[in-house]
């Protein structure tokens, strides 16, 4: 896991899934690999298997010829907007709702959004990767931040660059 909890979550009784939108969610469309609750038996998940199967099989197109582990992420979103589309309750997204979708940003990149994060570079060595730091996940509509993406120490953020690895 690495995840650094700012907040910790607790999904609604009402929420039935709840995941996360990725940073880049506005041009590519995708859920965050990361964090995702489910009730059992839960329609979206079940849809989102039967996607990454038929890609795997070869009977349905992938997006953007991602790498193998992007099959899950976007077989789950596209899951969620299937489900949606046959299902309009599952359209609306919130806090009480049964589906519930947080975003995850970039610190200083939400525009009219001060969330008082600090800065995880502030503690980065010299010579170690920034790579996905300062990524935070949040409810954007009440403000609240849950926990940043990736914590200090992990494959993505604060190890060891390749250049100080052959020095």
């Amino acid at each position: 896991m690495d995840l650094l909890v700012v907040h910790p979550f607790v999904a609604s009784p009402s929420n039935k899934f709840v995941t996360v939108k990725w940073a880049w969610y506005e041009e590519d469309p995708q859920f965050f690999q990361a964090f995702i609750a489910a009730a059992p038996g839960n329609e979206i998940v079940k849809k989102s298997l039967t996607i990454m199967l038929e890609i795997l099989n070869g009977t349905r197109a992938e997006r953007g010829g991602g790498a193998m582990h992007m099959i899950g992420t976007q077989g789950m979103q596209e899951a969620w907007a299937e489900v949606a589309h046959e299902h309009s309750s599952i359209y609306y997204q919130g806090k009480n709702k049964e589906v519930y979708l947080l975003s995850e940003h970039r610190i200083g990149e939400k525009q009219g959004c001060n969330y008082h994060l600090p800065n995880q570079l502030t503690y980065l060595k010299p010579g170690f990767s920034d790579g996905t730091c300062n990524y935070f996940v949040a409810d954007d509509t009440e403000k609240s931040v849950f926990f940043y993406s990736h914590m200090l120490g992990t494959k993505s953020c604060g190890q060891p660059k390749a250049e100080a690895n052959e020095a």
